[in-house]
């Protein structure tokens, strides 16, 4: 037994002929198709998806006349059935499932017959002659959703009638096309019309249609003519039946609303979200559109794999140059906020270290005579440097300590992520790689607490309000969603491309600068574009340099010309941001398509 996603080739004996019979037949476990011809022929068969369709090439056959589609069969998991010339020397039948079911296919003489596994009651058998009988076509006056891209034609008729009686239009009609057409008791009419070269059933349609009449295909296959009103009068003493429709790809609660417009007064329309089913009562009429509808929505819709790539490169260049300056007295006024100090306490004329030395941080102040000290840009040094040069001059008692600090540091940071989501056509997926971060929030204006009111207070206002009966504001906690966010809603066009709906979010907390607590850092992107399958698109890139420079010295001398660089701390800090996010997305072909 062939699985029903399987894909081969069978080989017999090539001898040709038309294809003259097609017939459906239950056996015990089977639903038998046969094709049968006027000889062997060779053959190859496939699968094809949304919907389910077995596929069988009949090659060095003829069909003997135009195409043909049977699309009132509806038994043994078999929906419909078309046989086509597809060219020269190959018959493809293209049968229509039910659902994806087991088959084999075995040649005996001239006839081809397709075994498919059968999970359905026992169904009356069904048989058309394929050479002599012209186009046929479902619902052949009733206007219905076409089913495939492909618009299937009926035979063209060219006639004439002049004040010709209904009955011998209906006639006229059933012996071209092989039909069976009944009238209503109350259709009668007198027609005048001109066909040339039109589809027969679209005439027919058109002639009914102008006269007031309407025809009903009915599932044996024979065309109920009636008037409308003696139609809409039937309906209305016509017993409703319930029947259920089991969705495969959509959701019953989704079809339910679409359902509910077609059903008339009398019926009613419910779904079954376990068994994903629709559960429709109402005239026959109502479940004939309701099949259709059903049949043309609940079909399988593409997927679509969605790879985005989000790059955010940080770039940080720090500069900073500082000279700063240490004048002391060895005998006076020293500012040993640097460099230590050194005092000759005993008055020796001679420093003794480390008795006689001032320690960091401990100024020392002469009130014995005339003494001077300086310090120079000592509050705006530079910050772990990476290059110090310390020089010193004595002039008689006073000591001069030069610092020259230098910074240049380059700091570079990287962040890609590569977020991928495959989801079906026209619905919304979403990807989060992140975290939720939790922020406090204090209502100022809404307090707890107080006397006897201790024990009800709650989170940090419950410890507040029991000490002493204290009244606090009211804090809560909110979550914030960060990381990395996609989220995409695909649309898949008839040519294969893509229409998308994107949002692409990157965002981190960081601790802010001041006592608001946290700030989030966010890039985030929104777009709808039109992708070709398979296309790369950069639907958002964004660059931000920032420069910064600080510029602190000692008034006056920073700004000489020239020499004015010996007496400032100069800082240069020049930021880069760049946020680049490229999508990808495939279309997720089955096997078969």
């Amino acid at each position: 037994m062939t699985s029903i996603l399987a894909l081969w080739t069978g080989v017999l004996v090539a001898l040709g002929g038309p294809v003259r019979e097609v017939r459906i037949a239950p056996t015990a476990r089977t639903t038998d198709v046969v094709i049968a011809m006027d000889g062997p022929v060779e053959y190859r068969d496939f699968i094809m998806e949304g919907p389910t369709r077995l596929v069988v090439d009949l090659m060095g056959a003829e069909l003997g006349g135009s195409e043909r589609e049977f699309s009132d069969i509806r038994r043994g998991g078999i929906r419909s059935m078309r046989i086509s010339q597809y060219s020269e020397d190959l018959v493809r039948v293209t049968v229509e499932l039910e659902e994806n079911l087991p088959y084999q296919i075995t040649t005996s003489g001239a006839q081809l017959r397709i075994s498919l596994e059968r999970r359905t009651p026992a169904f009356e058998p069904w048989s058309r002659s394929v050479s002599s009988a012209p186009a046929q076509r479902s619902r052949p006056v009733s206007p219905s959703v076409p089913q495939e891209q492909t618009v299937v034609r009926s035979a063209p008729i060219s006639v004439e009638f002049d004040g010709a009686s209904i009955e011998d239009v209906l006639f006229t009609f059933a012996e071209f096309s092989g039909r069976s057409i009944v009238k209503g008791e109350s259709v009668t009419a007198n027609i005048s019309a001109r066909i040339d070269n039109q589809p027969w059933d679209e005439a027919l349609d058109v002639i009914l249609s102008t006269n007031g009449f309407v025809a009903t295909e009915l599932p044996s296959g024979i065309i109920r003519v009636d008037d409308i009103t003696s139609l809409n009068e039937r309906e209305s003493v016509e017993p409703p039946y319930t029947r259920t429709y089991r969705i495969n790809y959509a959701t019953a609660e989704e079809l339910a609303t679409a359902v509910e417009g077609l059903v008339t007064d009398r019926g009613s329309v419910s779904f079954a979200s376990g068994s994903n089913a629709l559960i429709v009562s109402d005239v026959p009429r109502v479940h004939r559109d309701v099949e259709d509808l059903i049949r043309s929505v609940d079909i399988r819709t593409p997927q679509v794999s969605i790879q985005a790539k989000i790059i955010f490169v940080n770039r940080t260049d720090l500069n900073e140059l500082g000279i700063t300056y240490d004048l002391k007295d060895s005998d006076g006024n020293q500012l040993n906020l640097i460099t230590p100090g050194a005092v000759d306490l005993n008055n020796d004329g001679v420093i003794e270290l480390p008795e006689e030395q001032a320690q960091q941080g401990t100024n020392v102040v002469s009130l014995g005579g005339n003494s001077f000290a300086a310090l120079g840009n000592a509050n705006q040094r530079v910050v772990s440097p990476t290059l110090t040069l310390l020089s010193s001059l004595v002039i008689g008692r006073h000591t001069l300590v030069n610092f020259i600090d230098v910074l240049a540091s380059r700091n570079l940071s990287d962040i890609q992520a590569q977020p991928s989501v495959t989801v079906l056509d026209n619905q919304q997926a979403r990807i989060q790689v992140g975290e939720r971060t939790p922020l406090r929030v204090i209502d100022a204006s809404s307090t707890v607490g107080g006397a006897g009111q201790g024990g009800q207070a709650g989170g940090a206002g419950a410890a507040a309000g029991g000490a002493g009966g204290a009244i606090v504001p009211q804090a809560t906690v909110n979550f914030e969603e960060t990381g990395i966010i996609l989220t995409a809603t695909p649309h898949v066009t008839d040519n294969n491309n893509i229409l998308l709906e994107l949002e692409a979010e990157r965002s981190a907390p960081v601790l802010g600068e001041s006592d608001v607590g946290l700030i989030f850092q966010t890039q985030e992107a929104s777009s709808r574009v039109l992708v070709r399958d398979g296309e790369t698109v950069v639907i958002a890139g964004l660059t931000v340099t920032e420069t910064n420079e600080l510029q602190t010295g000692i008034p006056f001398l920073m700004d000489l010309p020239l020499i004015g660089g010996l007496f400032r701390t100069t800082r240069q800090q020049q930021t880069q941001r760049d946020l680049i996010i490229l999508v990808t997305p495939n279309i997720v072909r089955d096997l078969g398509n």
